[in-house]
């Protein structure tokens, strides 16, 4: 089939271990040995042994060290859990990029939604983009970058958030609002629009970084 070797698994799902990859079938593998994509039609679980990030999805492709593409997924790592409806992983830049609505929970946030996004995995930083809106705490904004390593969330633009601790509701108006959420183990979350420059910047950046090459 000019390249193509289909290997017929008879829908046992079978492990195969290679240089990085893990990978779970849940039906056929097909293998393009002109460009090393192998394709899960009827999906599977992958697993990336030097990051950390599982993946289960409906459809998976993907060629070794390079990329992995995926739709109907759930992706995680650590204490972070993504449902996407298409993403692409690069693995040697070590991003994901989600798109077809995001929706996001870890230790600190629960039921946060958005239409797409990007995951920088080297920094366990997060940017979400479009409708973004959370049920605890509860806010919407128009994007946000949120730092998972030091619980840290910086919301960009329009914005509203439920303050739990002071029983408020704060509001942002136009490109240059800014609102950070500080969260500590144990703690209600802290907001303020004061956000430090420093901290302002750094998250900032990630903005920029996000946006489509």
């Amino acid at each position: 089939m000019r390249g193509w070797l289909v290997l017929l698994l008879g829908g046992i799902a079978m492990a195969a271990s290679f240089a990085a990859f893990t990978v779970e079938p849940k039906g056929d593998q097909e293998v393009d040995l002109t460009t090393g994509i192998t394709t899960l039609p009827q999906g599977g679980r992958l697993i990336d042994n030097d990051s950390g990030v599982a993946l289960e999805a409906a459809l998976i492709r993907y060629k070794e060290g390079e990329f992995v593409e995926a739709e109907e997924a759930r992706l995680s790592r650590n204490d972070l859990r993504f449902r996407v409806g298409k993403l692409e992983y690069l693995v040697e830049q070590k991003e994901v990029r989600l798109s077809g609505g995001v929706t996001f929970s870890s230790d600190f946030l629960e039921g946060l939604k958005a239409d797409r996004g990007v995951l920088f995995m080297a920094d366990d930083v997060a940017v979400l983009e479009g409708g973004v809106r959370s049920a605890s705490p509860a806010f919407e904004a128009q994007r946000l970058v949120a730092d998972t390593r030091d619980g840290l969330v910086l919301l960009v633009g329009d914005f509203r958030y439920e303050d739990p601790a002071l029983g408020l509701v704060l509001r942002g108006k136009g490109e240059s609002a800014r609102l950070l959420i500080t969260f500590v183990q144990g703690k209600e979350p802290e907001a303020t629009t004061e956000v430090p420059a420093k901290v302002r910047s750094r998250l900032e950046a990630y903005l920029a970084e996000a946006e489509p090459n």
